[in-house]
C-alpha cells in the first residue's frame, strides 16, 4: 500500500494521523486516531445539545446536517428504508419540535409543526422495532392535543406495565395523565427515582398554576 507524503511525515513527527471512520486503517506504531465525517459529527453534537435541553442548537445542528425537515413525513411507506444519517436528523428534530411544542420553527408554524413531529415519530418508532424511548416521546407529542391524550395514556400504560419506561419524564407525563390515585403515586415515586431534580416529580392541583 502506498503511503501519502502526509502520513509518513506524521509518523516522523510522532503524531498520529487522523482516520476518517470508513477509510482505511493506518498506524504510526500502535497508535491511531480516528476522525467522523462532518455529517455524523454534528449529529452527535446535536443529540449532545437535545439531552442537554438546548432544543434550538439541537434543531440547528441536526439540520445542518442532513437538511431541511417538516415539509413531509418521511419514510411512512418503508420506514426500513430511511438512511441512519436522515433517520438520526428526523428523530432530533421531532423530538425538539415536541419538547417545544412546535414553536422550534416559528410560532405561525407551531400546529403544523407537532403534527409532523408526531407522525414522524410514529415512523421512526416502527424503524426502530417500538423502541420504548420514541414511543414516550410520541405520547408527548400526542398529549399536548386533546385528541390526543387518551392514545398517549394507552402508550403509557403499556410501557409502564411492560417495564420499559425510558425516564423521568415519561413517569411523569404518565402521571399527569393518569386518573387513578394510587397509579399517580407510583409514576411520580418513579420520576424522582429517575430524576436529577426530583422536584419536578408533581402534578398540579386543582387552582395550582
Amino acid at each position: 500500500m502506498k503511503l501519502s507524503s502526509k502520513f509518513v511525515i506524521a509518523c516522523v513527527l510522532g503524531a498520529a494521523p487522523v482516520i476518517a471512520v470508513g477509510a482505511p486503517a493506518l498506524a504510526c506504531g500502535n497508535s491511531y486516531r480516528y476522525e467522523l465525517d462532518p455529517k455524523t459529527n454534528l449529529l452527535v453534537k446535536a443529540e449532545e445539545a437535545l439531552s442537554e435541553g438546548d432544543y434550538k442548537q439541537a434543531w440547528r445542528l441536526a439540520t445542518d446536517a442532513t437538511g431541511p425537515v417538516g415539509k413531509a413525513v418521511e419514510g411512512q411507506d418503508k420506514p426500513s428504508a430511511l438512511p441512519a444519517l436522515r433517520a438520526r436528523t428526523l428523530r432530533v428534530a421531532s423530538i425538539a419540535v415536541v419538547r417545544t411544542k412546535g414553536e422550534i420553527a416559528g410560532a405561525k408554524n407551531a400546529e403544523h409543526m407537532t403534527t409532523w413531529a408526531v407522525s414522524q415519530l410514529r415512523v421512526l418508532s416502527t424503524r426502530e422495532g417500538d423502541n420504548p424511548y420514541l414511543r414516550a416521546r410520541l405520547a408527548e407529542g400526542l398529549a399536548q392535543r386533546a385528541e390526543g391524550v387518551s392514545e398517549a395514556l394507552q402508550i403509557l400504560k403499556q410501557l409502564a406495565a411492560d417495564d420499559l419506561m425510558p425516564d423521568a419524564q415519561a413517569w411523569l407525563l404518565y402521571a399527569q395523565l393518569q386518573e387513578d390515585q394510587k397509579e399517580r403515586e407510583r409514576a411520580l415515586e418513579q420520576c424522582k427515582l429517575r430524576s436529577n431534580d426530583p422536584a419536578i416529580c408533581k402534578v398540579k392541583g386543582p387552582g395550582e398554576s
